[in-house]
């Protein structure tokens, strides 16, 4: 962590700059949260950033939305912030066609994170879908001050299928803690969960130290460990900082894998 560039002063890179990109051990963060042990993560990271931009032959500055994805068992995960700066280093540099920018920026994430890693440039963002059900309006009388999974409790329904969603998570960035704020889809068949237990866990993250992708995953196993479930998905659609939105999805065994804009995004 102290090697990493996110919340050290940085200046923006005017020339082209791979040597940027920090990548972040996967193995390192989930025995951090002790999710060494946990057998069955599936899912992927979705990564959108609206502000990536480069010249053409003639000079002239082109923009597109880039996404970008890798699955979630990759060895490394990339650090936002040095993301971020690898392309601003992008900006002012000519590039003969779209598909040599693509191919570029793949081969250097490819490289750093050491596993296949799908890029898009697109020139409209995704397609905003939702038909979940919020738990934003469920009654609490409290809140707790860490993530407590003892509050997600089971319902007597044994074959239930949700999609919920709450658009109140909010967790602090390890590094500066500075307010990471998202929308969390949960999709599962099983047992009924408890809305407002659920609620209730998931504001638990309020004041909590933890990367995006580390927050998903453990929500995921939380509710996976607390509830009798035939099938489970997990999606956070965080809000976008420095023009970059991050969006995990982690899923047990042979669950579709979608990636859709929340209206807040």
């Amino acid at each position: 962590m102290g090697n990493i560039i996110l919340g050290q002063d940085s200046t923006i890179p005017l020339q082209y700059d791979p040597s940027i990109l920090s990548p972040m051990s996967r193995l390192d963060s989930r025995i951090k949260n002790g999710l060494n042990e946990f057998p069955d993560f599936h899912g992927k990271d979705f990564w959108t950033s609206y502000e990536t931009s480069w010249l053409n032959n003639q000079g002239i500055p082109q923009n597109k939305i880039l996404n970008i994805s890798y699955d979630c068992n990759s060895k490394f995960f990339v650090e936002s912030k040095s993301l971020k700066l690898y392309l601003y280093s992008l900006n002012n540099k000519k590039f003969k066609s779209i598909d040599f920018l693509k191919g570029l920026i793949k081969d250097d994430l490819d490289n750093v994170l050491n596993t296949d890693v799908n890029v898009d440039l697109d020139a409209v963002p995704r397609s905003i879908s939702d038909n979940s059900t919020s738990i934003d309006e469920e009654y609490l009388d409290k809140i707790d001050s860490y993530p407590n999974s003892q509050v997600i409790e089971p319902g007597e329904n044994e074959d239930i299928r949700e999609y919920l969603s709450c658009s109140l998570f909010r967790s602090l960035c390890p590094v500066t803690s500075q307010p990471d704020w998202a929308t969390i889809y949960i999709s599962y068949s099983g047992n009924l969960i408890q809305h407002d237990g659920l609620l209730r866990y998931l504001l638990s993250y309020r004041n909590h130290q933890g990367f995006h992708e580390e927050c998903v995953e453990r929500i995921f196993t939380d509710i996976l460990k607390r509830c009798r479930l035939k099938e489970l998905s997990v999606r956070a659609n965080f809000l976008r900082r420095g023009g970059i939105e991050i969006n995990p999805i982690r899923t047990t065994p042979n669950y579709d894998i979608e990636m859709a804009r929340d209206i807040r995004q």
